[in-house]
């Protein structure tokens, strides 16, 4: 049926009253059959709702894992319209009535301080909804609200959400203790661990240190590099030669390349582009990396790369710690930087073999459960 003759339909006086004296459990299986034969003549839509756009590394390689498991069989398309308020350009329901399931996630996402309208809005829940790959940010001043802890309560619990998945067990964890006890949890490593890297070699010459530093907005001072410099020249005091890596795209990039002169390394390389698969390949070629952001050290770590966590957040202890990795982990400003690169600790084959296998099983059991629901 085109989807202007089911607009006629809906607008027709005489088939809507008939349908609102319909039985509640009829009335949902005529409209399951009408959405089949629209969806008969058109792959099923699935929108996205995520942190995307802003160019951010991570949150885009997310759309390249959607891509891959579901780009074949399914239209893709991000729910939101813009980087800010409102983010949306029409009413949240118009746009979650064109598409037939939402896929919610990864990242940083379920937020105990506020109820992103990007994220887990009450409006999506007008269509099943699929939570992948998310975290809860924990930090030292984190607040956590119990109105919007509620409102997360009742946005998971709804029958609507048909499964959510976590990158790490201390999320699963922390949502069972402070949202719900109720919630089937399924957790594996983060979805980016399943992606078809990009074919990355070794340039000849001298073995390659890839750092990556970020723009970090509303600090008193700028963040001091000193302790990356001293790691990056007794590196190259070694031997090596430095890749400073502008670690995003778009918005993000901008920022952080406006913010690369801050590192100070005579003679470093910088790689600044706006094509992903040139960024992960830049990490693939480097023979150890030091990552002020999380996927810089995920990517690396499924290359083989040892990677030096410049950032001690959950995320990255939970996902180093996972692989026995934890000795990795440190700070840009740590005294003891160059001695944590110095005795780097190189991802074990197996364990790199084991995060890709456990996060494509993820990424396939959560297709399998979208087909399911949307009779495919």
């Amino acid at each position: 049926m085109p989807d202007s003759s089911r607009s006629t339909l809906r607008r027709n006086p005489v088939v809507r009253a008939a349908a609102r004296r319909l039985p509640g459990p009829l009335k949902q299986q005529v409209k399951d059959a009408l959405a089949r034969r629209v969806r008969r003549g058109r792959k099923p839509v699935i929108g996205l709702a995520g942190f995307f756009g802003a160019g951010n590394y991570g949150d885009e390689l997310f759309l390249s894992v959607y891509e891959q498991y579901f780009g074949d069989e399914f239209e893709l398309r991000v729910l939101a319209d813009n980087m800010t308020k409102p983010y949306y350009d029409r009413p949240l329901a118009e746009i979650v009535d064109e598409v037939d399931a939402i896929l919610i996630g990864g990242g940083d996402i379920l937020q105990p301080w506020q109820a992103d309208p990007r994220y887990f809005n009450h409006k999506m829940l007008a269509k099943p909804v699929f939570v992948v790959g998310i975290g809860v940010p924990i930090y030292r001043n984190t607040q956590i609200k119990p109105g919007i802890i509620e409102k997360h309560k009742r946005f998971l619990e709804h029958p609507n959400v048909r499964f959510i998945g976590v990158r790490d067990q201390p999320t699963a964890d922390w949502i069972l203790a402070n949202i719900s006890a109720d919630l089937d949890i399924l957790v594996a490593p983060d979805m980016v661990c399943s992606l078809e890297l990009p074919p990355a070699e070794k340039p000849e010459g001298a073995p390659i240190l890839g750092v990556v530093t970020r723009f970090r907005p509303n600090l008193d001072e700028p963040d001091d590099y000193s302790r990356v410099e001293e790691m990056a020249g007794k590196a190259m005091a070694d031997g090596w030669r430095v890749r400073h890596l502008i670690l995003g795209t778009m918005d993000v990039g901008r920022r952080d390349m406006a913010n690369a002169d801050d590192l100070d390394i005579p003679g470093k390389e910088v790689v600044y582009t706006e094509s992903l698969d040139e960024l992960t390949r830049s990490i693939g070629e480097c023979t150890a990396f030091a990552s002020m952001k999380f996927h810089g050290s995920v990517v690396a770590t499924m290359y083989g790369v040892p990677s030096i966590v410049m950032i001690p957040t959950n995320k990255n202890r939970n996902f180093m710690k996972r692989i026995g990795l934890g000795a990795n982990v440190s700070d840009f400003a740590a005294a003891d930087l160059a001695e944590r690169f110095a005795d780097r600790v190189v991802p074990a084959t197996d364990d790199v073999a084991g995060l890709r296998t456990a996060a494509d099983a993820h990424l396939r059991e959560l297709r399998a459960e979208v087909k399911q629901a949307l009779g495919l």
